[in-house]
């Protein structure tokens, strides 16, 4: 009875960890995916693949708008568009290589 008590808290205690530790790693991904030049890079490769994949006809212009002295450009859905389909991609490329690396091995 106070060994199931025990082995109770002790797994509640290692699942609240990984929940956190999770929680922590999620929090790292997504600050450094909307970083500002991590998320660039993102955006960049989304506006060239948006391009490529419809053959030049839809043109998503660049991130890198000049706003007047102290204002922020606000991003449109265009430029989110752009960075999670950067995201999609770069993801599927880095899972094809995975998985045909574990085929080849």
């Amino acid at each position: 009875m106070i060994d199931d008590a025990i082995g109770e808290a002790a797994a509640e205690a290692a699942g609240a960890v990984v929940r956190h530790a999770g929680g922590f790693v999620v929090d790292l991904a997504f600050g450094y995916v909307f970083s500002g030049y991590t998320a660039r890079f993102f955006h960049g490769l989304g506006r060239r693949s948006i391009a490529i994949a419809t053959w030049g006809r839809i043109r998503i212009p660049s991130s890198l708008r000049t706003a007047p002295p102290g204002m922020h450009p606000r991003p449109r859905r265009s430029d989110w568009l752009a960075l999670w389909v950067g995201v999609a991609i770069w993801v599927s490329l880095f899972l094809a290589l995975c998985v045909s690396g574990w085929v080849i091995l």
